[in-house]
């Protein structure tokens, strides 16, 4: 397996104004950040993609949702703003995208929540139908769960698309990931997710889980998989010298064994020298190179990103 260079993302909150927001955009660009992102949620929040399309105004940095939910957009709309943000950006948007799972927000909003079976199947018609609105020429599909005639979007910049990065855990969004992405984000297993029966405890964050979890993703994308870029989003930063106090407190409150949560690609703990080494040797040994920090985490990671960035 060939070792990528680091890239770093930031998933920027965006309830804040617009000098705030600014200013965070811009400290990580300098930081030495590549990717500014933020999630789509139904919430006071600032919309992510008008978002985004203003962090590609006022820096140079990629952008990319992290993730939208496909079940609050069309596909063909979606995949119209999405093409209009990479021309206007001058090439510089990926496309994070999920089934959508946030049951409070689908009931506020009177979008009905189907069983996970559901939504990934139209999850899975959605992505057919944005590649093909992406080709810019007319384009007509007949699904289950969306039918389009003689539909035409505008062609984005990149070819022969932009980076589709797919966030998932189980067996079947992870294996369609391995089909139709460029980027694969894997997200920890939890209950009630489709796989999880294969293990047994209530956060599955571990390596061995993380490796299961990358073996779903090669079943489909079989040579393809040297292609595909691997993600992480750190859910937990925290630079402490007390390594054993932290790590036994993070295992009480996820439900897992202690050597899990030092295992986790998910959590980065201890002195700023040991979550570089444990960055590096993810990257060895799960082929991780792209990973996601929490906005509020910025001033933390800093020193790793300067460190690791483009290494």
């Amino acid at each position: 397996m060939s070792i990528r260079p680091f890239r770093f993302g930031l998933s920027v909150g965006g309830t804040t104004g617009r000098d705030d927001f600014v200013a965070t955009v811009r400290k990580a660009e300098a930081s030495g950040f590549d990717v500014i992102s933020s999630a789509d949620h139904i919430s006071p929040r600032l919309a992510v993609l008008p978002m985004l399309a203003t962090a590609a105004e006022i820096s140079k940095l990629r952008i990319s949702p992290m993730v939208i939910a496909n079940d609050y957009r069309h596909p063909v709309i979606l995949a119209k703003e999405t093409a209009t943000i990479d021309v206007l950006s001058g090439g510089r948007f990926e496309l994070g995208i999920g089934t959508g799972w946030i049951e409070d927000q689908y009931t506020a909003a009177g979008i009905p929540y189907d069983p996970p079976r559901l939504r990934v199947d139209r999850f899975e018609e959605a992505i057919t139908v944005i590649k093909g609105c992406w080709t810019g020429t007319p384009f007509t599909f007949r699904g289950e769960h969306y039918q389009v005639d003689q539909v035409t979007c505008p062609r984005p910049i990149q070819r022969p698309h932009p980076p589709v990065l797919v966030a998932g855990a189980g067996r079947r969004m992870l294996r369609l990931a391995g089909r139709e992405a460029n980027i694969v984000s894997i997200a920890p297993l939890t209950r009630g997710i489709s796989g999880f029966d294969e293990f047994d405890s209530a956060v599955a964050t571990s390596g061995d889980r993380i490796e299961a979890q990358l073996g779903w993703v090669h079943e489909t994308a079989q040579d393809r998989f040297k292609d595909i870029e691997l993600s992480v989003m750190a859910h937990h930063v925290e630079v402490t010298p007390d390594l054993g106090e932290t790590v036994a407190r993070l295992a009480s409150e996820t439900g897992t064994a202690e050597e899990q949560v030092l295992d986790s690609p998910h959590m980065l703990i201890g002195p700023i020298e040991r979550i570089i080494e444990t960055l590096l040797d993810n990257r060895e040994r799960f082929g991780i190179s792209y990973v996601v920090f929490l906005g509020a985490d910025l001033e933390t990671v800093i020193p790793v990103v300067e460190q690791l960035s483009g290494q």
